[in-house]
């Protein structure tokens, strides 16, 4: 049964984001919404220090390091956001229970937006980012990728790309809820099924989120490093993938994981019941602690 912090949580996504998503898109005034609902998420736990340097060429990046239990694992997050905003202080503080769960420090990329910056400037960003550990001698076994819905998608860009540049893969990655298709199909699979029982993404204005992100070059978006699930996975590193039944993007998790199976690549999913987009960073909800539990257990296998 799903808790009754959850179910408010899914009530108030269906009243705020999930409204917005459906009226005239207004990124303006959905950014200082999002930017309002953050003072409900709470500060970063006193044991997990934050500092800023070395940083990256073109946004904002923070190392998240717990007091105890240092190993050398690196989570490397991006958050989500549909590429145009972002749960600043949500996803900070999911990635602080990753790491305090698996004994790891973190790297939180706040990657570009669109529109001011369509793509590939956060791919690139996040490029960079993985980039930058390699040149600082963090072993590529010891780094796991971390990514929520936008950012799920970049995850995935990310190990294409730097597969095809000759870059060594990272042990492993993590895909919440992961939006890896961008092309037109709306109306087929789960984005039909559950259009009416996600609780918080609504794809009425799908089409011109995509144009936006893409600068209007629509053609891109069956591009790879847009949509992963058009790629080739063979060479990719083990990936675990959690996302809700209920969810409009269930399907993009199911096809990447059977296409990476296809390629060779180790692929699972983990489908939870009836829960909204992004439970993963309500820490006040059961559900999410339980989800937090299992993401590190695939950190702890694939990065000993």
């Amino acid at each position: 049964m799903v808790s009754w912090q959850t179910r408010t949580a899914k009530l108030l996504g269906r009243l705020t984001i999930r409204q917005a998503l459906r009226r005239q898109l207004d990124i303006g005034a959905m950014r200082k919404r999002i930017q309002a609902m953050e003072r409900f998420f709470p500060d970063l736990p006193s044991d997990v220090q934050v500092t800023t340097e070395p940083g990256l060429t073109h946004c904002d990046a923070e190392w998240l390091q717990p007091s105890e239990g240092h190993s050398d694992r690196v989570i490397l997050h991006l958050p989500g956001g549909a590429f145009m905003t972002r749960f600043r202080r949500a996803e900070r503080f999911l990635l602080a229970r990753l790491c305090r769960a698996t004994h790891a420090r973190g790297r939180l990329v706040f990657y570009r937006l669109a529109p001011e910056d369509p793509w590939p400037a956060g791919l690139d960003d996040s490029m960079e980012a993985y980039q930058q550990l390699l040149a600082l001698g963090v072993r590529p076994e010891q780094i796991v990728l971390s990514g929520m819905s936008a950012g799920g998608c970049l995850v995935l860009a990310l190990l294409l790309k730097a597969r095809d540049q000759g870059l060594p893969m990272p042990a492993g990655a993590m895909l919440m809820s992961p939006a890896a298709d961008l092309t037109d199909d709306y109306d087929q699979g789960s984005r039909a099924t559950n259009a009416s029982r996600d609780a918080v993404l609504s794809l009425e204005h799908g089409e011109e989120i995509r144009r936006l992100y893409l600068a209007g070059q629509d053609e891109l978006a069956n591009h790879p490093y847009v949509s992963p699930v058009m790629g080739d996975f063979s060479g990719l590193p083990p990936l675990f993938f959690q996302v809700s039944g209920t969810e409009i993007l269930l399907d993009d998790s199911q096809r990447c994981a059977e296409r990476a199976r296809a390629d060779g690549v180790s692929a699972e999913v983990d489908i939870w019941d009836r829960l909204p987009h992004g439970w993963q960073a309500l820490s006040f909800a059961p559900e999410s602690g339980r989800a937090i539990a299992r993401l590190a257990d695939f950190v702890r296998e694939c990065c000993p």
